[in-house]
């Protein structure tokens, strides 16, 4: 029978846990406005590289993201730092922050079929 849930699995929701705490309380960076979220982490089967998945909800603007970015993967030191105290493991995996716009994504296809929707209704009353 094979485990439901693998080590690498386990470690990233655990990170993912540890890095929003990290982020919100403990990374004092005032050029960082905004609500962030971390919305996924991939481990490598190694356990030597993080993919930290990052949205951020009070932005749109591509350049602040790009800003924001490069502020977090500055700081991914001081961060991983930061994991050694709270984690115990190994191996601390590397870690480089991307932005996840599956958000943005989800907004844009929920507003086309919204008038879509909207659409056919006014279709159907004036036949």
């Amino acid at each position: 029978m094979e485990k439901s849930f693998n080590r690498s699995v386990r470690i990233a929701q655990e990170l993912q846990k540890k890095i929003a705490i990290i982020i919100q309380y403990s990374l004092q960076d005032p050029r960082i406005k905004g609500i962030i979220t971390v919305s996924a982490v991939q481990v490598s089967k190694d356990l030597s590289h993080a993919q930290v998945f990052i949205s951020f909800l009070s932005s749109q603007d591509s350049l602040k993201i790009k800003k924001y970015l490069m502020i977090l993967n500055q700081a991914s030191g001081y961060i991983r730092k930061l994991l050694c105290n709270k984690i115990r493991l190994r191996i601390m995996p590397n870690i480089i922050f991307y932005h996840d716009n599956s958000l943005l994504k989800g907004n844009y296809i929920s507003t086309i079929l919204n008038n879509l929707d909207k659409n056919n209704e006014t279709k159907l009353y004036h036949e």
